[in-house]
């Protein structure tokens, strides 16, 4: 949960979104970013951070989160991956009930298969460094 108490002080606020507006300068033309979950979308809303964007950066609302998306057999793939030697699948804590065809990766890790919660990409590019 650190990055929800820094991101709540307005300094290190104000020196992210005065680097955005000096690199969104630099490129000198527009930019679409999506925000792929009805979450993000919320949270650019309610903290106003459309506002504090430059004129050339645009958010799109994206196809929905990935739980609202990912079809079952997908699931079940990222199971089977996660049951074979040497893998660790990660994710995003709300995939883990999301269910398969006949599993979700909560079960499966009650069961022993190497399935890590991350909370951010960093997070799950170290555990791929630690673990080549």
């Amino acid at each position: 949960m650190k990055y929800l108490t820094e991101f709540r002080q307005k300094e290190p606020v104000r020196g992210l979104i005065k680097k955005i507006k000096q690199l969104a300068a630099d490129i000198k033309k527009e930019i679409s970013l999506m925000e792929v979950c009805g979450t993000h979308t919320m949270a650019v809303f309610r903290y106003g951070i459309k506002a504090l964007l430059p004129q050339n950066i645009h958010l799109l609302s994206g196809p929905g989160c990935p739980v609202c998306v990912t079809a079952n057999d997908y699931i079940d793939k990222a199971i089977a991956y996660a049951h074979q030697d040497k893998v660790i699948l990660v994710t995003f804590g709300d995939m883990m009930k999301v269910p398969g065809s006949r599993s979700s990766l909560s079960e499966e890790a009650s069961e022993g298969a190497q399935i890590k919660v991350v909370y951010s990409s960093l997070e799950a590019l170290g555990i791929a460094r630690k673990n080549p």
